[in-house]
């Protein structure tokens, strides 16, 4: 058995009469009852013959049984394969024809996967505790393979890329991986077994399945699962179910500040952010109207999530903190370290980053280290600043012009919801600052907007970083954890498929 699945083990068994887990009903677990629910599983996969290195496909919402399947799976050599539930009926197909599932599980309440009828036969639904049934599909031609304990180098999860430069890239994590990191999310939050976390982000995503899952249950907190983020019941929950720390997105805490609700007095000892950009504005905001203290971190799959965040003793507002078992170095174009504060291609190397992508991406890595794509600097404390996406950079008369600091400007005015800095071309200058705005009101003439936009852009942004174009949308494409999709963004702009208001 691998370190991370005895460990996981432990954990229910070292709790039998105590409530570790809670379903979005509100029904706690003891260590006992998901110890059982956990062998019910490990017997289903032994009857349906899945076993050692077989990849099975989870389609869930966040849940307790979310959380025991995959255990259970690992336990018996096998690859999760998580993803959206949300998905489509095509995307299943060509999934399926990649990785040839040996067995699929879903949500009950999913459309059937009616192209998959002479691949997988449907199963009886399985009840799981308190919570719904979830549907079951094995493989017709399926191979029985006998349950095996894992290695700790053995493929536990794939995950895909968020994508937003690109095509996803598909990203294997071993046992040791998974737990590496784990490992450093529980030191540098300092979790014990007094915490107690909710999950709103997907579990499809690595930040909720290691950061908020694994962690919490590796260090013997409670955890409670909610199929999604409620912004109208958050800070109730964070008051009723004394949650001493909750994992957020930039998008999420954005929300929260568009809401009148102020929270009550409450056990929170911080709220984290990570998988996109948090604008220093929106920080100060957040840190003057809650008082509660605000952890930047930055994480990607391909490091099994966190990588650096702020000491909780030590922050620095704007930075993303110190690396946490991550040796992180600031690089140039020929791949060569820079010095103190120099920007550069950030560079990461540990146990639990990624040595190879499944699919072959030989320029993805140098000397050992992965290249980001990301663009950051290390000041003289070791902390690390984001700077951008290289390959987001806009590149506007041979100036770079960083689409973050644009939007951090212009962001401070108050009819703005949301905004979004892309490059699109431009023929004399190579690309133009196109700026996407989602204001607050719904209105069809922005004139008073757009000069109170320009206005501020030319008393405050140098003359290449001014938007040449302003665009007044509907909503921005966003990933499952609320990042903006630059990429598709810029794309939809310059084939005019992009949703503007009237």
């Amino acid at each position: 058995m691998s370190k991370l699945t005895n460990q996981l083990k432990q954990q229910l068994t070292n709790n039998p009469n105590r409530p570790i887990m809670q379903d979005a009903q509100k029904n706690w677990y003891t260590g006992s009852v998901l110890n059982k629910e956990r062998e019910t599983w490990l017997n289903y996969w032994s009857t349906q013959g899945i076993g050692y290195n077989d990849i099975v496909l989870v389609a869930l919402t966040n849940s307790v049984t979310y959380s025991l399947v995959v255990q259970s799976l690992w336990e018996i050599g096998a690859i999760v394969h998580p993803i959206n539930p949300a998905v489509t009926e095509i995307q299943i197909n060509e999934l399926e024809e990649q990785y040839n599932y040996s067995a699929m599980i879903m949500n009950s309440d999913m459309d059937e996967p009616d192209t998959l009828n002479d691949t997988f036969e449907k199963r009886p639904k399985l009840t799981t505790l308190h919570e719904p049934e979830v549907e079951l599909y094995i493989r017709k031609t399926h191979e029985s393979h006998l349950a095996k304990e894992p290695f700790d180098n053995q493929f536990a999860i794939i995950m895909h890329t968020s994508g937003t430069t690109g095509k996803p890239k598909r990203v294997g994590l071993t046992h040791n991986q998974l737990l590496a990191n784990a490992d450093n999310i529980i030191v540098s939050e300092e979790l014990t077994d007094y915490d107690r976390t909710m999950i709103v982000m997907p579990l499809f995503h690595v930040n909720a399945m290691v950061i908020s899952n694994l962690a919490t249950r590796l260090s013997d907190g409670q955890l409670l699962f909610r199929p999604k983020f409620s912004a109208h019941l958050f800070w109730k929950e964070v008051f009723d179910e004394q949650l001493t720390w909750v994992s957020l997105t930039p998008a999420i805490i954005e929300i929260l500040l568009q809401r009148d609700e102020q929270p009550k007095p409450n056990k929170l000892r911080f709220l984290r952010t990570a998988s996109a950009p948090l604008l220093p504005s929106t920080h100060e905001e957040f840190k003057i109207r809650f008082d509660i203290p605000l952890i930047e971190s930055y994480g990607m799959t391909e490091a099994a999530s966190q990588i650096t965040q702020n000491p909780l003793n030590a922050t620095k507002q704007n930075s993303v903190g110190i690396p946490y078992g991550t040796d992180v170095l600031i690089v140039d174009s020929d791949y060569k370290e820079l010095k103190t504060n120099a920007i550069g291609e950030i560079a990461l190397k540990g146990d639990s980053v990624i040595d190879h992508y499944l699919d072959a991406q030989p320029e993805t890595f140098s000397n050992g280290y992965l290249l980001t794509g990301d663009l950051g600097k290390i000041d003289d404390d070791g902390y690390l600043y984001i700077v951008g996406r290289r390959k987001e950079m806009i590149i506007r008369g041979g100036e770079n012009v960083n689409p973050l600091a644009v939007e951090d400007c212009l962001t401070v005015l108050p009819f703005i919801k949301e905004m979004a800095v892309v490059g699109t071309s431009d023929k004399i200058y190579g690309e133009a600052v196109t700026a996407v705005i989602i204001t607050n009101e719904e209105q069809t003439d922005h004139r008073y907007q757009l000069a109170l936009l320009k206005n501020l852009a030319n008393n405050q942004l140098m003359p290449a970083e001014r938007p040449t174009q302003y665009i007044f949308g509907q909503e921005l494409p966003k990933n499952a954890t609320g990042k903006i999709q630059r990429t598709l963004l810029a794309k939809e702009i310059e084939e005019k498929q992009y949703v503007k208001e009237a």
